[in-house]
């Protein structure tokens, strides 16, 4: 299951860069950084738990290498979120008209969050300089797969950390017990991270971003070892997604009211119009958010109410 998800960062990176040799013009697709920045975001929460299966030492390396390239799409989001977040408050005519001379005089920001993640990919790096002889493919071991030597033109900076989760977890007998072990480990320790999470004081947005995080790896977890628990992990990932976007809504709009009130280049009077459209809109988020919480909590519980780490036979 992790070698799909491989290879779906692989493709979506490959759509970015191509996309962004259309034209010396052209700016990179945005569909096609959204979904590479959503597929290295599957992968990233799935290698919490494949470390303890994998080996903690040998997979390091990969998640610190993917690091950088999580960040540069992060800071896309924030801009864009950003956008969006302020677009969409209700002001009276003369603080949106400030507003939106802000947010244009901030679209240079989010082109070169977009030029940077493409610069990124795009660094050649004809060795792989975070592969090891450990990590090198044993004699017959047929594990190993083509994207292990991809053609030095077509060798993205992100190749070296994939060819090395490659090798690492195509092996015979790493693949034949690191599928259910995984899901075993990644369900159970997601869960249990949320429930860890939930009594947090809403007003406190770090601890809700936190929360926001847990929710998306349990998501994450259940849509990909749905095969395994069927309808729990069907039901789970909804349950999961639903809190993942009422606490991303309220993280944006944390995130916008720092900006606010750091944004001395905007008129008094407009800027705190602004933070207080942006403050009860962060009040009527949290009081959702906490509502909704109470339910899906219970509905997660009563999904797996004994271990998730067993897995049902047959």
């Amino acid at each position: 299951m992790l070698l799909s998800h491989i290879e779906r960062v692989r493709a979506d990176a490959r759509r970015v860069v191509a996309a962004s040799e259309q034209g010396e013009s052209a700016e990179p697709d945005a569909e096609a950084v959204h979904d590479f920045r959503v597929s290295l975001r599957r992968l990233r929460t799935l290698l919490k738990p494949a470390r303890r299966i994998y080996g903690r030492r040998r997979l390091r390396p990969v998640a610190e290498g993917l690091r950088e390239f999580a960040r540069a799409t992060g800071a896309l989001r924030d801009e864009e979120v950003l956008r969006e977040t302020l677009t969409a408050l209700e002001l009276d005519e003369a603080a949106r008209a400030a507003v939106a001379g802000w947010v244009a005089q901030r679209a240079r920001l989010e082109r070169e969050a977009r030029a940077h993640i493409v610069e990124l990919l795009r660094q050649d790096r004809p060795h792989d300089a975070g592969a090891t002889q450990a990590d090198a493919p044993a004699a017959g071991d047929t594990g190993a797969t083509q994207a292990d030597a991809p053609a030095a033109g077509e060798r993205l900076r992100l190749e070296p950390h994939l060819a090395r989760l490659d090798r690492r977890i195509s092996r015979r007998k790493a693949r034949k017990r690191g599928a259910e072990a995984l899901a075993r480990r990644a369900i159970g320790d997601a869960l249990d991270d949320v429930c860890a999470l939930a009594a947090s004081d809403p007003g406190d947005g770090a601890a809700m971003h936190a929360l926001r995080i847990r929710f998306k790896r349990l998501r994450y977890s259940a849509e990909t070892f749905s095969p395994l628990f069927g309808e729990r992990a069907e039901r789970t990932a909804k349950s999961a997604s639903r809190m993942q976007r009422r606490l991303g809504q309220l993280h944006d709009a944390d995130e916008a009211l720092a900006q606010m009130r750091s944004a001395e280049e905007l008129a008094p009077d407009a800027r705190a119009a602004v933070i207080e459209a942006l403050v009860a809109e962060r009040a009527r988020l949290a009081h959702k958010a906490t509502e909704e919480l109470a339910r899906e909590l219970e509905t997660l519980t009563s999904l797996w109410s004994g271990d998730p780490r067993a897995l049902p036979s047959g």
